[in-house]
């Protein structure tokens, strides 16, 4: 029987060929030792949208601008402080208690329930408590705010100052007054709540921390405090009544 070398040697090539070609392939599927999937690729879900931080509001943008708001004796804040001390009404109206009243043994007179303005008439004890006392104080008030990283346009923090200032100038600008402790609100919040205990706060002793000199309501914190709550709920709905957005949203 004869053999035949030719096709034999053809045979083992075309055997070699192949078993090579099938490893080299199967190599190619290997990355270090995972093997790479085979079958079809399946898509990537979509990348979902990452929400965008909410845009801020400032209170200038809300109808509160506090120069504007102090500028003259029918100014929005000067109104809202009178709605605080009785002299004028949610309307802007002036109340028989804005033509003079007594309190404490002193006759008030004008939108501040101004005690020193001597023999002024209201309208001149308006411009005169207004020029000498609230309005040089706007810079003094802005600039801890600015230290406190807290907005001055802010409608209620600036009333809530302005308010306490028109009745004690020394809880709103004394050491560990209101304009010390309003630091505080950074951390928790512009909120009625925090702008009441600020104000409650502001009359305690910087010495003591007690309330010691707060003759009108006999150290009482529980009496300040229901005076506080009394005036910034007036403060409130005079400013609300008028459009104004009591507390916008901090940058």
């Amino acid at each position: 029987m004869s053999f035949n070398l030719g096709f034999f040697s053809q045979f083992v090539t075309l055997t070699f060929f192949v078993l090579f070609f099938s490893v080299g392939c199967q190599n190619r599927l290997r990355i270090g030792q995972t093997q790479l999937p085979t079958g079809p690729v399946s898509e990537r879900p979509a990348a979902q949208p990452q929400p965008q931080p909410e845009i801020q509001p400032i209170a200038r943008e809300n109808g509160f601008d506090l120069q504007e708001a102090l500028a003259t004796p029918q100014s929005l804040l000067v109104l809202a402080i009178g709605h605080a001390e009785g002299t004028i009404d949610l309307q802007g109206n002036r109340t028989q208690a804005y033509y003079g009243h007594n309190d404490s043994g002193f006759k008030n007179v004008g939108v501040f329930s101004c005690i020193s303005c001597g023999n002024r008439t209201p309208e001149q004890a308006d411009r005169y408590y207004l020029e000498k006392n609230v309005q040089p104080l706007r810079e003094r008030f802005e600039s801890a705010a600015r230290a406190a990283l807290l907005p001055a346009d802010h409608p209620m923090l600036a009333a809530a100052f302005f308010t306490l200032l028109v009745q004690s100038p020394a809880a709103a600008t004394d050491r560990k007054g209101f304009l010390e402790r309003m630091a505080g609100l950074k951390m928790t919040g512009i909120t009625y709540e925090n702008l009441l205990q600020t104000s409650v706060d502001s009359y305690r002793d910087p010495d003591t921390n007690r309330f010691e000199d707060v003759e009108r309501f006999g150290n009482d914190e529980s009496r300040i405090r229901a005076d506080q709550k009394r005036r910034l709920t007036q403060v409130e709905n005079f400013l609300r009544n008028r459009g104004v957005t009591l507390y916008p949203r901090l940058q």
